[in-house]
């Protein structure tokens, strides 16, 4: 799963997000040009949002979910997020590391007016 650009033949841009076989995930598609043309969002927060639906359907995938009912574990997809490297090194099996491990992701705070 990942995002992925689309040009429409206007010229209008959106993301979407495709499976592993390239194919276009129908309700997360419909989901962002609705938020896109319906809502007026601009391209890059349906990047955004794409990226992040990328991700989540990867650990429902990844974990035996379905993404409907896989709100109720949204604890443990934060977790996920934050533990798990986004790729394993090259030929070693995946390495799911827990609390107390370094984050394999970290979020940076940048600082405004000096404070």
């Amino acid at each position: 799963m990942r995002a992925f650009p689309v040009v429409l033949p206007s010229g209008s841009r959106y993301w979407t997000v495709i499976d592993d076989d390239l194919n276009v995930v129908p309700v997360v598609d419909h989901w962002l040009r609705y938020l896109r043309f319906g809502r007026s969002r601009a391209e890059l927060t349906t990047r955004a949002h794409a990226s992040g639906a990328a991700l989540y359907l990867r650990w429902c995938r990844e974990t035996g979910r379905q993404w409907p009912d896989a709100a109720r574990d949204l604890g443990l997809f934060m977790v996920w997020l934050k533990y798990t490297p986004s790729r394993p090194p090259a030929g070693e099996e995946v390495l799911l590391l827990g609390p107390g491990a370094e984050p394999a992701r970290r979020v940076v705070l940048h600082q405004v007016g000096g404070v």
